[in-house]
């Protein structure tokens, strides 16, 4: 994987980086992958450096988490009611998916990163937003904090103030 380099814009509610990442490990982007934060820019630095320490811990957190909580999210989003004898195939804001890629949960396939949410490094915590193919509407979001995931839900719970 490339460094990471975040450029940041301040903004009026939050603030963006971009670092030029169109996928994370294992994880396509869905378009750029942004950075966002409602911190003073001014801790910028030392934000990224947090990241940069904890990516790993983070990416493993969620693909366990979403492999050992993908059936029953699946369940929750109805999204199997789309296929029927007319459609194999549905297309999705991921690509186009089948039955089988939804029920074999190929997170990989499912799901695209939009952005990272930061925060201080002292609340050890960060929140994700996803692009997914069994909620296009809602997405999907986590807000991980030390070795937990705190909050799941649509992509907006990634914004969650800690």
């Amino acid at each position: 994987m490339k460094p990471i380099n975040i450029t940041w814009k301040e903004g009026e509610e939050f603030h963006e980086g971009t670092a030029g990442l169109n996928a994370w490990h294992d994880f396509q982007g869905y378009g750029s992958v942004e950075f966002l934060t409602q911190e003073d820019l001014a801790i910028a630095d030392n934000m990224q450096q947090w990241f940069i320490d904890n990516e790993k811990r983070i990416y493993a957190l969620v693909c366990d988490y979403v492999n050992e909580n993908y059936q029953e999210l699946l369940e929750d989003s109805e999204f199997l009611d789309v296929f029927d004898e007319d459609s194999e195939s549905y297309e999705t804001c991921v690509g186009e998916v089948n039955e089988a890629d939804m029920r074999a949960g190929d997170i990989f396939k499912l799901m695209q990163l939009s952005a990272f949410v930061l925060h201080h490094p002292d609340k050890n915590a960060v929140g994700m937003l996803f692009e997914c193919a069994w909620d296009e509407e809602h997405g999907f979001g986590l807000v991980i904090q030390g070795d937990e995931i705190i909050s799941q839900d649509g992509a907006q719970v990634a914004y969650r103030g800690l």
